[in-house]
Formats: C-alpha cells, sequence, structure tokens
C-alpha cells in the first residue's frame, strides 16, 4: 500500500509579518508525504521574497491576483494530489507532528472521511490566549445537526482535515463566502457522516487585529444569514431555534469544563509558540 499523502494549501495575501512561520510549520513537519501549496494573492509586503526562499522545499506557489481567500484555496486544491486535504491560513500554525496524527488517524480509521482535531488560540506573538472558554479545543465530532444549529464551536478550521473523494462528492468550497467558507463546507461534509476526532494538539489559531475575525464582523453576519437560509434554519421560529441552540450548547460546556480542568491540572499543558 503506497503511503497516504496529505495536501496543505495555504492561502495569502500581505501576510508576511506570519508567513514565514507558518510556512515553516508545515515544512519542517515529520511526515514525509506532504505535498504544500501556498497561493498568494499578489502579495506587495515582502511575502514573495519569504516564497522564493522556501520555493525549494515547496510543492507549488504562485503569486496573482484572484477571486480572495476561497477562491485561492479552491485553486489550491484542484491541482493538488493528496488523499488528504486542509488548509492553513498564513497566519496560522500546524504543531509538531500533526501530519503524522492526522496520516495514522484516517489510516486506522478507514471509514470515517473528515476528522476534528485538538487546537489553541495564540496572539499576535505567539503567546496562548487567556484561558476561557472558545480558545481551545480537542476536537469535536461534529455532526449536521451540530454545524447547522450550533457554528463552528470547538471545531477548528487548521485542525481539520478530510479525505479528497468526500471534499469532491459535496462539490468543494463555495467561492461565493469570504467567512463562513469553513463551515458550510464543514457542514456538507458532516452532511455525509459525523466528523470523526483527533484528541491531540495539531494546530494554532493566531488571533490579531488585522485578521478576518477581527474585522469582518459584518461579513460574517451578511453571510451567515445566507446560511440559515440555505440549510432551511430560518424556517424554525425563534423558540425552536433556540431549543435547538441549547441541544448542543449544554453538551458543549460539559465539555468545556472538563478541558479546562484539564488544562489546569497540566495535564494539557498550551505551549508558547518561538
Amino acid at each position: 500500500m503506497s503511503p497516504t499523502k496529505i495536501s496543505v494549501v495555504t492561502p495569502s495575501y500581505n501576510q508576511a509579518q506570519f508567513l514565514e512561520q507558518t510556512v515553516q510549520s508545515v515544512l519542517s513537519q515529520d511526515y514525509p508525504h506532504v505535498e504544500y501549496t501556498v497561493m498568494d494573492g499578489g502579495s506587495t509586503d515582502g511575502s514573495l521574497d519569504i516564497l522564493r526562499q522556501y520555493s525549494d522545499q515547496i510543492t507549488y506557489w504562485k503569486s496573482e491576483q484572484d477571486e480572495g481567500q476561497s477562491d485561492a484555496i479552491a485553486q489550491g486544491f484542484d491541482r493538488s494530489t493528496g488523499e488528504i486535504m486542509g488548509w492553513l491560513n498564513s497566519d496560522d500554525l500546524l504543531l509538531p507532528g500533526a501530519l503524522t496524527a492526522v496520516a495514522s488517524f484516517f489510516r486506522d480509521n478507514p471509514g470515517v472521511e473528515a476528522v476534528s482535531g485538538g487546537a489553541y488560540s495564540i496572539d499576535a506573538e505567539g503567546n496562548p490566549l487567556q484561558r476561557h472558554f472558545g480558545n481551545y479545543t480537542l476536537g469535536v465530532a461534529a455532526t449536521y445537526g451540530r454545524l447547522r444549529y450550533y457554528h463552528m464551536d470547538g471545531v477548528f478550521q487548521p485542525s481539520t482535515f478530510w479525505r479528497r473523494a468526500a471534499y469532491d462528492a459535496v462539490g468543494g468550497l463555495d467561492p461565493a463566502l469570504k467567512f463562513i467558507l469553513d463551515r458550510d463546507l464543514f457542514l456538507r461534509l458532516a452532511q455525509r457522516q459525523p466528523f470523526g476526532r483527533l484528541p491531540q494538539m495539531l494546530a494554532c489559531f493566531r488571533i490579531h487585529e488585522d485578521c478576518k475575525s477581527s474585522c469582518l464582523q459584518h461579513v460574517r453576519e451578511e453571510e451567515s444569514q445566507v446560511f440559515r437560509q440555505r440549510y432551511g434554519v430560518n424556517r424554525y421560529g425563534a423558540l425552536v431555534r433556540i431549543l435547538l441552540f441549547y441541544r448542543y450548547r449544554l453538551p458543549s460546556l460539559i465539555r468545556k469544563a472538563w478541558l479546562g480542568a484539564l488544562l489546569n491540572s497540566r495535564y494539557i499543558k498550551l505551549e508558547r509558540v518561538p
């Protein structure tokens, strides 16, 4: 049996401050069967110098204007060939050993099509954010209903991977979405079957003043309205929507309390990323 190839795509635009660290986090993985693609949208801030520096190690990269993040990622996936897929934004990081753990999970669970792993949030300097609900996860066995009514809570995009066959079957990314492209894709994947869970820290999600999560909240709300209409959430009354939300909220709070206890007991240590 040939080894499983993992395709990782990084979309980037004017993120030179973080890009090299992101690239290094992929290239330094101990898993040898990695296909790494960087799709730069025509950066003018020094990103190209970084990409040229690592060009002999990156499988493919280009820098030209695109239609935004979704378009860049979709283009990268279209030219990739790995059986397992995931994307890593140019300010996020993979942790050491992440791709070995992902490959082992899919090898040991041949019937699972997507997996959510552990991750935690860091600031611009690489420090773990204060330990409160929402800043860390050990993965979630997400279902269609959970993603439909309870958003992405506990499912961190940089620590989520899936099989190419499932990605192709659901039609890939929606290029019209700018903010909730991950939730939309993951919901369609979960509609086929629930996610697996890999309770190991795989990635870091960086939050800083220029990141999408900080400065495009109006786009998020607009697209969330589209999402609710597209997947029939709005057909329920307000009370029913609240009950459906708390159907997943209460177990999530229990999970977070358990994880918080593990963190406080130092069973899990969140490292600063140098």
